[in-house]
């Protein structure tokens, strides 16, 4: 039985209907993915430091002249000192939701604590470690910044050895100990959603310029204490950065870091020992290493500082 002609003409308008709504459809489509008026997130960079209980003269400085840079750019730079985790993810969150961001870059200013044989980073009193990183309970306030971080997240150690891999020899009653800088960058990336980690195989520096995009992360430090062959791992990597990227999970190769004037964590084009004058220095340095100079003592402290 062949369709009447009204029927005809009703199956063709239906066909044309639908052509209609698929090229709306698509039309639709092609106008989302191309919005210029779609904005991106909003990224903000904070820099979180110790709150002293007395005078530190490193924090003192890294707090001064990161105050003083965000007077230039208050939009993109925070600077957050609390004396705990718990306090320092409060004050984040609240920017973030206010300012209805995201972070960009967050860096962790922290002293290393070589007596205590293991990398590791400090939020006020909260001592994270590749032990403790995996305490849930006791990462639970660090946790709460991961709905805010992405795979654009970056986030900087700024310990000294707070990216450390290699195994400090058994002295006295102390076995041989690896660092595990390593693991605590891989576990700090998997909580902070799946960020890119900075961290250190040698010391962090605190001089002047630290946020000039310069190279004064790197240098050789000048007290006593840190010019004895205990200190031999660590003089060897100057100015070297492990970089663990979480969106593709694995390390890339070292670099050397610097921090920017909006609190940008990036690397220079040129490590710090690729330059022959660094590399003289280090010789000098290490040939002058005189063992004596660390006191052990400090080894069996109960509560290093």
């Amino acid at each position: 039985m062949k369709p009447c002609f009204k029927q005809l003409v009703h199956i063709k308008a239906i066909c044309f209907l639908l052509a209609i709504l698929l090229f709306k459809t698509e039309a639709a489509v092609a106008f989302n993915l191309t919005d210029s008026t779609v904005k991106p997130l909003k990224r903000i960079n904070f820099v979180v430091s110790p709150k002293q209980k007395k005078f530190d003269q490193a924090p003192f400085s890294f707090q001064l002249q990161a105050k003083l840079t965000r007077l230039f750019h208050k939009d993109e730079l925070y600077v957050i000192i609390v004396r705990n985790s718990e306090a320092m993810a409060e004050k984040i969150i609240k920017i973030l939701k206010e300012k209805n961001a995201v972070i960009g870059h967050l860096w962790f200013d922290s002293h290393g604590h070589w007596q205590r044989r293991r990398s590791l980073f400090e939020i006020g009193e909260d001592e994270f470690n590749y032990m403790s990183i995996r305490d849930s309970a006791f990462t639970a306030n660090l946790k709460k910044l991961a709905a805010y971080c992405d795979t654009n997240t970056n986030v900087g150690i700024g310990s000294c050895y707070g990216g450390a891999t290699f195994t400090l020899p058994a002295i006295e009653n102390f076995p041989a100990q690896r660092m595990n800088g390593d693991s605590l960058m891989i576990d700090l990336s998997k909580l902070l959603g799946n960020a890119t980690v900075f961290a250190c195989e040698s010391f962090v520096m605190t001089g002047p310029g630290i946020l000039n995009a310069g190279y004064a992360l790197s240098g050789c430090p000048g007290r006593k204490k840190f010019k004895d062959p205990i200190y031999g791992p660590v003089w060897e990597k100057l100015g070297e950065w492990n970089c663990y990227s979480g969106k593709h999970e694995k390390f890339e190769e070292p670099v050397t870091v610097s921090l920017h004037q909006d609190g940008s964590i990036r690397f220079k084009e040129k490590n710090y020992l690729d330059f022959e004058k660094n590399k003289k220095k280090l010789s000098k340095k290490i040939l002058a290493l005189k063992r004596g100079n660390y006191n052990l003592a400090s080894l069996y402290q109960k509560k290093p500082v």
